[in-house]
């Protein structure tokens, strides 16, 4: 892969559709933690991008979403009592996994947070997704609670 091909921009409306293609095939092996009707993929697709269309961002090799990040900087945490930055979703094409892209993304939507002038960050991931749970304590995430089968993971801006 070329990474000179690749480009990160504000996600598009008319691009939701794409994209929740690209989540449904990213979430393959762990349905559990994902809707799986194309029409609910679609309809997360434009909450997310209704919660905070600023920090929603895709990224693509040429014209092909190969992945996407949902920062939102308006979500307040009933945990933390406060607004913090919200990592609703983290999404990396299955055949550009390995590649630095999801950590990539990850440090835009903090650099995002930060910009908003939050301090903290947070997200909820599934107990048995192994891949994303090592990428947020490789960057700093810690685990702070539980909920069913989703891990609750913070870190400090």
């Amino acid at each position: 892969m070329e990474t000179e091909t690749l480009t990160l921009k504000p996600v598009r409306k008319e691009e939701l559709n794409k994209l929740a293609e690209l989540y449904l095939k990213a979430y393959e092996g762990l349905e559990s933690y994902a809707y799986t009707h194309p029409s609910d993929a679609l309809a997360y697709m434009e909450w997310l991008y209704r919660r905070d269309p600023e920090g929603f961002l895709v990224l693509k090799d040429g014209e092909r979403p190969v992945g996407f990040v949902a920062a939102d900087a308006n979500w307040f945490s009933k945990r933390a009592r406060k607004r913090v930055g919200a990592v609703h979703e983290l999404v990396v094409d299955p055949s550009y996994r390995g590649r630095g892209l999801g950590k990539m993304l990850l440090k835009k939507a903090l650099e995002y947070f930060k910009s908003k002038g939050l301090d903290e960050a947070e997200l909820w991931v599934g107990d048995e997704n192994e891949r994303a749970i090592s990428l947020y304590r490789k960057e700093g995430f810690k685990e702070e609670g539980r909920y069913n089968y989703w891990v609750r993971m913070v870190k400090k801006l």
